[in-house]
């Protein structure tokens, strides 16, 4: 019989804050941690993050974090980022929105 598919359970959480660039770096590097509820990392997943129009992508290291790079981004304003994690049989999704600022 198939084994039915794990429910994901276990709360994730994006830890990120916002950030204030300046316009002239061209690979702006911005730096997320994933925990679980209980403050463990959650390593080697993948995960986005969206300004505008464009998605950036990065993937968790052993301790949780993850670097994107972001390109492009040369306008001077604030921003709102979306950073997203889709979840895995382990893990719910999560999504925060945090402020990225060019100047």
């Amino acid at each position: 019989s198939p084994t039915p598919t794990p429910t994901p359970t276990v709360p994730a959480k994006i830890v990120a804050k916002k950030k204030t660039f300046k316009s002239k770096k061209k690979v702006k590097k911005y730096r997320i941690t994933l925990k679980n509820n209980k403050g463990k990392a959650i390593k080697k997943v993948r995960v986005t993050l969206k300004i505008k129009k464009k998605t950036f992508k990065a993937k968790t290291n052993a301790k949780g974090k993850a670097v994107f790079k972001i390109k492009k981004l040369t306008k001077k304003g604030k921003y709102t980022a979306k950073i997203r994690f889709k979840g895995n049989k382990y893990y719910k999704k999560v999504t925060k929105k945090v402020k990225i600022k060019i100047k």
